[in-house]
């Protein structure tokens, strides 16, 4: 058998002594042959790429599997439905916006227990003042106090040097009590069509919570990845002894942080009661391990100095989907179970972070 030389064909360089055959010295495949088994070999390494992603980002595959599996299963109970669909978006927003603030708290080595109490108060404040001092004054003295507390947290856990544990938990019950005292422990209907309005408007179908929360998603992303701000806080949750004798001003980072946390918090509190009509004292209670469960399940550590705003998102939607299977499947699952769910969520999630530690 004789040698074939290679020969250039145009479009590819083919190398026919690979395919020479005694007795059929002509014999070769032809370029589209060629091309098909490129593509395949890109199609495999494409392959390998998504399957190892999914495996890497777990909570984003489970995120995808539940809501596969919702849309199959739920899908004659109105899962799929776009009314389905905005609501399980303002879920997201509503946990979504208050983990944003406490986000930056965890990564920051610290929590913040009073969140909810925060919410709720802020809520009570804006609907209850609206009449007497305008809806503007009102947003702003609202927003004003969250602030106000979320500062005093900050105060006392870093200069006074309490634990954050203590002094969020006392926070969380002191306003609980404030919100309570205001509204004598009934709602309070809101007067202003504007505000009410508001909590209803939606763009293209979306609901304006969500818009919100995705641009305030991407502001604090781009703080916490690509500001100095964002560094320091990473510096301080990783190892606060390093940060002190790198310079950083710890102090006033950990006041900023539990500023964070009372701002979104009452941001929310407020969104919330504009869409409610009305503002009450319990519409909060539990919203702190909500979104600190969802924080931890999208990968930021509790013990600080690793996570993501955008982790935070998928750890939300996660939460925000069983909620809605839940409330879609009523029949089946009562809200106490509900609470049992979500209590074994929490308490599975801190054990797997304290055991990849």
């Amino acid at each position: 058998m004789g040698l074939i030389c290679p020969v250039r064909t145009g479009k590819f360089d083919i190398d026919y002594t690979r395919y020479a055959v005694p007795g059929y010295h002509n014999l070769s495949f032809q370029d589209n042959n060629y091309v098909n088994i490129r593509n395949l070999s890109d199609m495999n390494k494409l392959s390998k790429k998504i399957i190892a992603f999914l495996i890497r980002e777990k909570v984003f595959s489970l995120a995808l599997l539940l809501y596969i599996v919702a849309a199959i299963w739920l899908n004659g109970d109105g899962f799929n439905s776009l009314y389905n669909v905005n609501s399980l978006l303002i879920q997201v927003a509503t946990f979504g916006i208050v983990a944003l603030g406490m986000t930056f708290a965890i990564i920051g080595g610290e929590f913040d227990l009073s969140v909810g109490s925060v919410y709720s108060l802020a809520g009570l404040l804006v609907v209850g003042l609206e009449p007497r001092l305008g809806l503007l004054s009102a947003l702003i003295f609202a927003i004003g106090a969250a602030i106000v507390l979320g500062l005093l947290n900050g105060v006392l856990v870093a200069k006074a040097k309490i634990s954050a544990f203590i002094v969020t938990f006392g926070a969380m019950i002191m306003v609980k009590g404030i919100a309570l005292s205001y509204s004598n422990g009934r709602p309070i209907t809101s007067q202003s069509a504007a505000f009410n309005n508001f909590g209803e408007l939606e763009f293209g179908g979306i609901s304006v919570f969500f818009i919100i929360f995705v641009f305030l998603l991407i502001i604090c992303h781009y703080v916490l990845a690509y500001t100095r701000y964002g560094r320091n806080i990473y510096a301080i949750g990783g190892n606060k002894i390093t940060a002190i004798t790198s310079g950083i001003n710890v102090d006033f980072y950990k006041m900023t942080i539990f500023i964070l946390t009372g701002f979104f918090a009452g941001l929310m509190g407020i969104m919330m009661a504009a869409r409610l009509n009305s503002g009450s004292s319990v519409v909060g209670d539990g919203m702190e391990l909500k979104v600190i469960a969802a924080v931890v399940i999208g990968g930021t550590h509790l013990a600080g100095g690793r996570g993501s705003v955008i982790r935070t998102l998928l750890g939300v939607f996660v939460l925000a989907l069983i909620e809605n299977i839940f409330n879609l499947k009523s029949d089946v699952f009562s809200p106490y179970f509900q609470r049992v769910i979500q209590g074994a969520i929490l308490v599975t999630v801190v054990a797997l972070d304290g055991y990849k530690k």
